[in-house]
Formats: C-alpha cells, structure tokens, sequence
C-alpha cells in the first residue's frame, strides 16, 4: 500500500527519503481509521528526536493520500547486513544492540512503545551507526486508537503478550531486541515456522534453541542476558531499555579476557557500497531499480545492486533479480521492458569516455541544461546524472532526448518529455 521515495528538499538542498501510502485503496470506516493511524504515526515520530532514531521533517497529504519527508539514512536494512556477514561477532551485535535500546529507550521517556522491533526496521550505517525507523505502529499511553485485543506486529519478534493481543509496555520492545540480538549472534531466528501459527506457538511455549550450541563462543555472560530479555513473562525481564544495556556492556566486560573487542562494528563497507557490474553501466543500474521497486519497495536498490555483482551481463542481472517479482505475468513485464530498454542503445562499456572537449563540441551548455530541466520534471534531481552520463557518444541533440527517455518509465511522463524536446 505504501512506497518509500528519495528525494530532495530544494530550500535546503538536502537529501530526505518520502513515505507515501495510498489510502485511496481504502474504502469508508478503513479509510478513515487508517488516515488517524498515520497521522498517530506522525505525531510519535515526530516527539522522538535521538541519534540513533529516524528524524521526522514534515507530514502531509498529497493527491488525498498521507506521506512523511522522513531522515534519509545512507545505510541498509539489518537484516540485509546479516546476509552479507553470517553473523556478527558478540561486540559487534553488543553494540548495535546497545544503539538500538538507546533509541527505543527515548522513545520510552516520551511514553512511545515501538511494537515491532525488527532487522527491517533497523538500518546500519556503513561506519556503525544505527537508525531505527518505522514507528508506524507505536502507541502513545495516551492513545486509543489500538485497542486491546488487537495484533500488530511481526510474528517472530514480537513478545507473547503482543501476540496474545494484551496491551504492552516498553517490556514488549525490550524482547524483540532480545530476538534481533539472538539471531545477530546466530545467523538464525530465535523462533521458526513454516507459518504464523508455528512461529505463534513458539513465542509462547517454547524457549529458543541454546545458543552455546549454536555459537560457543559466545560468553555465558552474554547468553543469560538474552535469557532474561526473552522471558515470555514480562515482569522478568529487564525493566528499562537502560537496564537491558547496562547489563549487555557488563557481560562483555565481564568476559573482556577471552573477547577481542578492537573490532570495527560495521560489515565491510563493501556490503553496502553500490557496486556496478562490469557489463551494465550506472544509468541502466538505476533505471532497473526503479521499475523492481514498483514490485518489491524500496529493497530494490540492494537487490540490483547485489545482482550486479554476480552478473556478468543485463540478461542475467534482469533474469536474477526478477526471481523477487510474483505473479508471473507481472515479472515476465518486468524481463520484457527492461530488457527493451538495451535496445538502439550503446553499452557504456563499449564506448570510450568523452573528454569535456568532445561533449562541448556536440552540446551547448544550453542544451544539456533545457534537457535536465525537462527530465527533471519526470524524475527529479537524478536527471541531472543522467544526463551527464548519456552524454558520451551521442552526437545529435534528439538522439540525446531518445536515450534520456528510456530511463522515464511511465509512458504519459515519456510522451510528455518528449514533445518538450527542441524542433529539428
């Protein structure tokens, strides 16, 4: 129902991410429940201001339909992070769990309980930082718009109470950090189904499997920590987010000999650094993310660009990546007009950079500016690098307005961009 957008703000000339939701989906009483809900989410969102917390600018309707200009956060999902590196070691996930209850432990201050703490919604800077995001479905105490009674959440993380639909408190965050930690620490979930149901019945009345099993280097210390935030009775656990770090930086200390903590918290940079197949140049790289993410949100940029890796050539990186698309119809859509699109073009491979000489002779500087001002209308301020990139090889200003509209998916922006073209 909803997708993520990044864009910039033209009075400050900074970069902002904009959630939009498409409540026009909704009919009556949902509509109308749903629109305070967001608004909930925006008053939340905006009361919590931390570092490690997603900073909140603006909220607004557009077209009738809500939408957040929201911090954008140069990093990727956790849960991502986690599939590049296996698992982290015991001071790496200590201290991104140490971030995280930092976060949630200002949010608690201000009477916010997050309710769904999980690796998608915790993003990882490449030098370490956290950034918890998605307070969507937060409650203030003074809130009743979620009643009693009603589930909301991710299965595998949330705590047993949430799952009984019984109200919660910061408790019920501080086990769905207990839950990321453990699988920080194991590569795998602390509790697994093949459904909701299954997963359901875990949380309840199974414990995790032991984790010494799993991973034995990690310390006793660290594992009764986990141990207490992951009783399925509340008033067990740890009582503050705090508590729950205090008592994590404690088991490091406490196992301090047989732990190296000089490590660097943060995966490699190149498990988040954008990195180009040899065979599929920048501008198509970016023209491809932008139709998956009209499939699959905006996890379409690590998907290309993890494709993009192990590809060698724009058939196979289409072919990899469109595994994430269903229906069929949908993704056989997806190979035929991204495919389309290598078309009457030239691979950046095969041509020789252009020298600033060589472009000034074929282009104006009035003519590659009225062309970014046309694209920009369609796209926004990527146009500008698109621009600069379709540049080499091009020898006509039509054939430049041609290939710049390959990148322009929707067919009335396409034919609006190309009717603004100069005559001739």
């Amino acid at each position: 129902m909803g997708v993520i957008y990044q864009a910039e703000d033209p009075d400050i000339g900074r970069m902002v991410a904009i959630k939009l939701v498409r409540t026009d989906l909704l009919d009556g009483d949902d509509r109308e429940e749903f629109l305070a809900r967001f608004r909930h989410e925006a008053r939340a969102a905006g009361r919590c201001t931390h570092p490690n917390i997603v900073a909140l600018y603006d909220f607004a309707m557009h077209d009738g339909n809500p939408f957040l200009a929201m911090e954008f956060v140069d990093g990727v999902p956790l849960g991502q992070a986690l599939k590049h590196v296996g698992r982290f070691t015991p001071a790496q996930a200590v201290a991104i769990a140490t971030q995280l209850l930092d976060a949630l432990g200002a949010a608690h201050a201000l009477g916010v309980v997050h309710r769904d703490v999980k690796p998608a919604n915790i993003l990882l800077r490449p030098d370490g930082q956290v950034k918890v995001t998605d307070f969507g479905i937060s409650r203030l105490d003074t809130s009743h718009i979620t009643q009693e009674g009603t589930v909301i959440g991710t299965p595998a993380y949330m705590s047993p109470e949430q799952c009984r639909g019984e109200n919660v408190d910061p408790r019920s965050d501080l086990f769905s950090v207990g839950t990321v930690l453990y699988e920080l620490l194991s590569g795998t979930r602390a509790f697994n189904g093949r459904n909701a149901t299954e997963v359901t019945y875990q949380l309840l009345s199974v414990e995790p499997p032991d984790l010494t099993a799993l991973v034995p280097e990690v310390p006793e210390p660290l594992v009764n920590v986990l141990r207490q935030a992951m009783s399925k009775h509340k008033d067990t656990r740890f009582p503050t987010a705090l508590a729950m770090a205090e008592a994590l930086q404690a088991a490091l200390r406490e196992d301090a000999p047989q732990m190296d903590r000089t490590v660097v918290i943060a995966p490699p940079r190149a498990a988040f650094e954008p990195v180009k197949s040899a065979a599929v140049d920048d501008a198509t790289l970016d023209t491809i993310e932008r139709r998956l993410a009209r499939h699959v949100g905006p996890i379409a940029k690590h998907l290309v660009r993890d494709a993009a890796r192990r590809t060698d050539s724009l058939e196979a990186l289409c072919e990899t990546v469109s595994r994430n698309i269903n229906p069929t119809a949908e993704r056989e859509r997806f190979m035929t007009e991204s495919l389309g699109m290598s078309q009457g073009r030239t691979a950046m491979t095969s041509v020789r950079p252009a020298t600033a000489t060589t472009i000034g002779s074929n282009f104006s500087t009035a003519q590659i500016e009225r062309a970014e001002r046309a694209l920009t209308k369609a796209l926004g301020p990527i146009a500008k690098v698109l621009v600069k990139r379709a540049l080499p090889g091009v020898t006509s200003e039509a054939a430049l307005w041609e290939r710049l509209a390959t990148h322009i998916e929707r067919a009335p922006d396409r034919d609006a961009f190309l009717k603004a073209r100069p005559a001739g």
